[in-house]
């Protein structure tokens, strides 16, 4: 029995990790090794046990804030206690501080793979998974041409909508297995002027930090073949779940960053007066919970994407789907109403096909 936990503990350490930090520099891991070789395993001090006990009474008072507080304290004593860690777990996940559950959990697991609440914290993660927001990572821009990234880790979303349009049906499980990058706002007209020496939008007026328009998924190809020739960089577009994942940012808001879509998009309820709506400067709608601009609203953006007429049979893993003749668009534009800016929401044109609230954003592979 004591060989079967062993090797238990040393299975889901190595599954654990991983889950935990993005490399092995995470000071816990050391900290969980080493509880888990200790022979006997060490005790709570007396300074460590006050505070455990009274984090005890915090939560018999329903004062839960406080008693995270307390199971706080204790650990940075005791940074080893699976019992705290787990009840830690707990406390945050019921004040929905998921993302912070979460690491807390993965903690205890690592330090109790085959401890008496392992099944119950497990499940646990299985829950917050589904509510946990992720966290983008740092804005790179490497380049004078290039766009200003953002990284984005792995993850699953929910794609489509059971409530929405036949094409966003059936709503489904997509896993993003690698980060990657994708632009922080939409390709600007400088941006394109820098690489392609012209400047294809109607409103060109509108300066060169609006978003480029009128430019065909044909245009945007030659625009990244350009680009990446003369930087030396391998930008592409968005597949079309990786566009959905970077607006809904691990959220189910119905617009990408907030329910409200005038807070994160230019629509044509916003963008001017009934016959002179226009695109504006990116950047100047709130960002969601990425950081990205404009994923509702100002310019609909091509993605890789051929269009299908619903997901039956849509890849899972965040890759493009081909086959279709037409490619797809997403986000809405200044020229509709809210309700096309909706995380969900698809259009199709065929890749010749320029518009004048037709643009794009980039994105990148991470290696």
């Amino acid at each position: 029995m004591v060989n079967i936990r062993a090797g238990l503990a040393v299975i889901l350490f190595s599954i654990c990790v991983p889950a935990l930090a993005e490399g092995t520099n995470d000071p816990f891991q050391e900290v969980a090794a080493k509880y888990l070789a200790a022979k006997p395993k060490p005790q709570l001090s007396e300074e460590a046990r006050k505070f455990k006990v009274q984090a005890e009474f915090m939560v018999q008072e329903k004062q839960n804030d406080k008693a995270i507080e307390l199971y706080g304290k204790a650990l940075e004593i005791a940074p080893w206690w699976p019992e705290g860690r787990f009840k830690l777990a707990l406390l945050l996940g019921e004040g929905k501080k998921y993302r912070e559950a979460t690491v807390e959990m993965k903690r205890y697991l690592l330090l109790e793979p085959a401890g008496a609440d392992a099944r119950a914290a497990q499940d646990k993660l299985y829950q917050w998974e589904l509510v946990a927001l992720p966290v983008a990572g740092k804005e790179f821009k490497d380049c004078p041409e290039c766009p200003e990234m953002v990284e984005l880790p792995a993850g699953s979303f929910d794609m489509g909508s059971d409530n929405g349009e036949q094409n966003e049906k059936p709503k489904h499980r997509v896993t993003i297995a690698k980060p990657f990058a994708i632009g922080k706002t939409e390709v600007t007209q400088a941006q394109w002027k820098a690489v392609m020496q012209t400047n294809p939008s109607n409103f060109d007026t509108c300066g060169d930090d609006c978003p480029v328009e009128q430019v065909s998924w044909d245009d945007v190809q030659n625009y990244i073949q350009k680009l990446n020739a003369k930087t030396g960089r391998q930008f592409r577009l968005p597949t079309e779940a990786e566009w959905e994942y970077a607006c809904r940012a691990g959220t189910e808001l119905e617009f990408c960053g907030s329910n409200n879509a005038d807070a994160v998009a230019w629509n044509s309820f916003n963008s001017g007066s009934y016959f002179f709506n226009t695109p504006h400067p990116v950047a100047t709608k709130q960002a969601n919970a990425f950081g990205l601009h404009d994923m509702s609203g100002n310019v609909w953006e091509w993605t890789q994407d051929t269009f299908h007429e619903n997901y039956v049979g849509a890849p899972t893993d965040g890759s493009a789907w081909d086959g279709g003749s037409m490619r797809v668009l997403r986000g809405g534009s200044w020229g509709k109403d809210q309700k096309y800016g909706r995380a969900a929401v698809r259009h199709k044109f065929g890749t010749n096909y320029r518009d004048f609230s037709f643009g794009f954003r980039l994105a990148m592979t991470l290696q």
